[in-house]
């Protein structure tokens, strides 16, 4: 589900599409750790399709260890990408730091920590690599190569790619998916149409769940914020602070405003999320036909009355002496890491209390548990029964649900002869494929982590697929959870 990379070996040289960290517990992020699949100095282009760190995480150390080529992304992405890998090296560098403080306390027993995955000074390193592109513009990488980005409508700056290389007499398209969006999205325009390709690769996330109406998503979301304020608890929500916290923000600028809920103090409390939203107002050009009439009539969609971002420690600490009602928005979205660790110590254990998921909830993570149902849960060391309401909107997601990847599908004029699908659970990747493979009597296949298949058009591609020769997969992490302190922001 994370750690999204793939490489493209072509005649003119080798072109990766993503670099992603691996997120998802202790166990997942020793992925981090392992010898990378390809030698960075073996890699000639990089392509990311957008900056949620599953997708881009791991290109600091990718730069560190040999990489000497350009990244190409959209202009968004580059802003967004600016701010999002030196705060996952931050992550990384406490982590380090939590875990060698607890090493040398124990008597130095056992072997000494590990470092961090890279540091700051790594992410500084690979954003001085970054190349910037617009959407729809063709840009030639070498004779026989080009490459085009196109609004995938997930996150800003999101983008599908579309590659084509020559290979003697033909030319083979091959085209990525990234992650799509959702046409439900708020703010942002919906996926532009895949025109053609004769190989795709498509993400999976939501491939067997559909997402609730906007209608129904409204309610529920004002439904959930209004018994909390009636209870005068906090409503404490897990945000991705890129992408999502904008949305949520939106939202609860529409319900104040327009005088459905009444306005409580609401913080933001990411600096992230802080950084992020100031970005976002930067493009408006990647904004939806109602979000720009809303800017041209002088609203600004992310602003409200009671609204607050705050941004250092202190201002942090001080949210738990507010009495509520009262709303707090927080990174990361899985619980992984982050401020919201505190506030769910703070709040998870009295029942006037609320936790609102947003967004997707990888397996071994603390938001998966609490989703899940559990009684109680680890963290930081401590034990806490959970009493708090917990709480689920899967139509904040800023992926595409089942029917939206299949109607992205549906729309291409010229469909893939072959679709390969992944970057999803197992259940929703095969759910996906034979989705596809039903509607639309496309040769599907869902490979296997560090698989190498070669792309041709025959009939027996499918039986040499089976049997092609396959890289080493990294070891399957543990089937349970963890209480690894740390994942970087997706």
């Amino acid at each position: 589900m994370t750690g999204s990379c793939y490489v493209l070996e072509t005649p003119q040289g080798n072109l990766m599409v993503d670099c992603g960290l691996y997120q998802g517990g202790r166990r997942m992020e020793e992925r981090n750790r392992l010898p990378l699949s390809h030698q960075p100095r073996d890699i000639r282009w990089l392509l990311l399709t957008h900056a949620h760190i599953d997708h881009s995480g791991l290109l600091p150390r990718f730069v560190r260890e040999g990489y000497a080529g350009e990244i190409i992304a959209t202009d968004p992405t580059c802003d967004l990408a600016g701010i999002m890998l030196p705060d996952s090296a931050h992550i990384q560098e406490e982590d380090a730091s939590f875990a060698r403080r607890k090493w040398q306390k124990a008597g130095r027993q056992g072997p000494a920590p590990a470092p961090p995955v890279y540091t700051a000074e790594d992410a500084e390193a690979a954003l001085k690599r970054f190349r910037r592109v617009r959407y729809g513009e063709v840009c030639d990488l070498a004779e026989g190569l080009r490459v085009r980005f196109n609004d995938a409508g997930h996150i800003l700056g999101s983008a599908f790619v579309e590659v084509w290389v020559q290979d003697g007499e033909r030319t083979t398209k091959v085209a990525f998916s990234g992650d799509l969006g959702s046409a439900r999205s708020l703010l942002l325009r919906p996926p532009a149409t895949l025109d053609d390709a004769d190989f795709l690769v498509m993400e999976s996330t939501y491939g067997n769940r559909e997402h609730e109406s906007v209608e129904d998503r409204s309610r529920h979301f004002q439904d959930v914020v209004t018994a909390t304020i009636q209870r005068a608890g906090a409503l404490v929500i897990p945000s991705f602070s890129v992408g999502r916290t904008q949305e949520i923000i939106y939202e609860l600028n529409g319900l104040v405003e327009g005088h459905t809920i009444r306005a409580v103090p609401t913080f933001i409390d990411s600096p992230l999320a802080a950084s992020a939203t100031d970005i976002f107002r930067k493009h408006p050009e990647c904004y939806n036909a109602q979000t720009k009439e809303l800017l041209s009539g002088g609203d600004d969609p992310f602003d409200f009355p009671k609204l607050r971002f705050t941004r250092s420690v202190d201002e942090s600490k001080a949210i738990n002496s507010v009495p509520g009602p009262l709303i707090i928005i927080s990174a990361s979205g899985m619980c992984e890491a982050g401020r919201i660790r505190h506030h769910l110590r703070q709040h998870i254990e009295n029942p006037e209390d609320a936790v609102l998921f947003v967004g997707f909830q990888a397996e071994h993570t603390l938001g998966r548990l609490l989703l899940d149902g559990a009684s109680t849960v680890r963290f930081f060391g401590g034990e806490y029964a959970v009493r708090a309401h917990i709480e689920s909107i899967e139509g904040f997601s800023a992926h595409a649900d089942r029917s939206e990847l299949l109607e992205w599908y549906g729309q291409t004029l010229n469909r893939p002869w072959v679709t390969f699908v992944t970057h999803g659970e197992p259940e929703a990747s095969a759910a996906l494929r034979d989705a596809v493979a039903e509607q639309f009597g496309t040769l599907t296949y869902v490979p296997e982590l560090g698989e190498a298949v070669e792309l041709v058009r025959d009939d027996e591609w499918l039986q040499r697929a089976a049997t092609s020769q396959r890289g080493q997969p990294c070891p399957a992490p543990e089937d349970q959870a963890d209480e690894g302190e740390g994942a970087a922001e997706q």
